[in-house]
């Protein structure tokens, strides 16, 4: 057999490209750039008069949506698998929702934006006392207990939003450049002389991750390579005003979430198809490796942009009973909205873990507690839902009472 492929982690079999994550390992942008779009639309809702719940609810329904769409689509997928192909089911459907542990992170943050707003206004000095935070709940993660390190998830992905509007307020200047070689040659000095590995993302059978929870490595990589972009900020902008650059840069930004979501699908369907029809890839240390791996690498991008073709209309397209929240007003509110973040952030992180393995019922262990598909899919309705009851507005109203 010429191919030969298996459900595994290349970097743990190559440790040679380990290196390459330090490059490919571009989160913290994401966080950054959306700081920087929370900030704007937060400060324009201030102006318009709009409360913190309603323009909360806005930017939550515009990830919910698309996360509801795909959710729902992956249900009869995990039990069509489950039924078909009962071996490899499980660590394909557990893999189906992965990456949703970004959308856990990413709603506290934006409920964050006002105060992250006002720490990026301190500049640097900020960044410091972040970095000095995180160095030190690794230290208790260290030689305290591991428990503590799961504050990083929150207080690492605020430091990578913080650098969001610091740079963007200093764009082009010359001192960024030397903000990020400080920042990568302590980061080095870190991995050489610390207790942390050198790959930025989790590997399997080391003890340590500096993904899951972000250590101190993971937040000098942010800052090193937000203010390495900050520092190139008016070429890249020079760039954007091209008018098919910037017509690739808006369809991209319009597909963000589809190509999020549904990459990982395309390269499970790819996964499926190589092996019913025999076409698994060789083992790394075969001469056939790399030409297989290239010609899978192409096949897996055309299966992607098939893919997001296909989905792309879910990321904009209503869920009738989602857009509008109900009429009234009250305190409660409020209230909802305030209760909906960590329901969210928890139902996001929970379903990220338990993935579509053996829905409903297939039962995995998080922070001591049993979940299953479907109450993490529970949780996260449940989040959505109070989101929405909080996220009631005047228009909103007025809308309702039209109908």
């Amino acid at each position: 057999m010429l191919f030969r492929s298996h459900l595994g982690n290349l970097l743990a079999e190559l440790p040679s490209l380990k290196v390459l994550t330090w490059v490919l390992q571009v989160m913290p942008l994401f966080f950054a750039a959306g700081q920087i779009a929370n900030a704007g639309s937060y400060e324009a809702a201030r102006a318009a008069g709009r409360p913190w719940r309603v323009w909360y609810w806005a930017r939550v329904r515009r990830l919910a949506r698309p996360a509801l769409y795909y959710l729902a689509i992956w249900i009869p997928i995990a039990l069509g698998l489950e039924a078909a192909l009962p071996r490899a089911a499980g660590p394909l459907a557990r893999l189906s929702t992965q990456l949703l542990w970004f959308l856990g992170v990413y709603v506290l943050v934006v409920a964050l934006t006002g105060p992250i707003a006002k720490m990026a206004e301190r500049g640097w000095s900020s960044v410091l006392v972040l970095l000095v935070v995180i160095t030190a709940i690794d230290l208790g993660r260290f030689h305290v207990t591991g428990g503590i390190g799961v504050v990083n998830f929150l207080v690492v992905w605020v430091l990578a939003a913080t650098l969001g509007p610091i740079v963007r307020a200093r764009a082009g200047e010359a001192r960024l450049l030397l903000v990020a070689v400080a920042a990568l040659v302590v980061n080095l000095a870190v991995v050489r002389y610390g207790p942390y590995p050198i790959s930025l993302v989790g590997m399997p059978g080391e003890p340590i991750s500096n993904m899951a929870p972000p250590t101190l490595v993971l937040a000098l990589h942010s800052v090193w390579l937000v203010a390495l972009i900050g520092r190139a900020w008016p070429h890249l902008d020079r760039w954007c005003h091209r008018p098919r650059a910037w017509v690739a840069t808006c369809l991209m930004g319009g597909l963000a979430m589809t190509v999020y979501l549904w990459h990982l699908t395309a390269l499970i369907l790819l996964t499926v198809l190589e092996h019913e029809l025999g076409l698994d890839r060789p083992a790394p240390q075969d001469a056939w490796f790399w030409p297989a791996t290239i010609v899978h690498v192409a096949v897996f991008l055309a299966c992607t942009v098939g893919v997001v073709l296909l989905a792309a209309p879910l990321e904009h397209l209503p869920i009738p009973w989602l857009e509008h929240p109900t009429v009234g007003d009250g305190p409660w509110r409020r209230f909802a909205a305030v209760v909906s973040v960590p329901v969210l952030a928890i139902g996001f992180l929970v379903i990220s873990l338990t993935g579509m393995q053996g829905f409903p019922n297939h039962v995995r262990e998080y922070v001591g507690i049993p979940w299953t598909p479907a109450i993490a899919l529970g949780v996260l309705l449940t989040g959505v839902l109070l989101a929405r009851a909080g996220g009631a507005s005047p228009e909103d109203r007025a809308a309702n009472g039209r109908h």
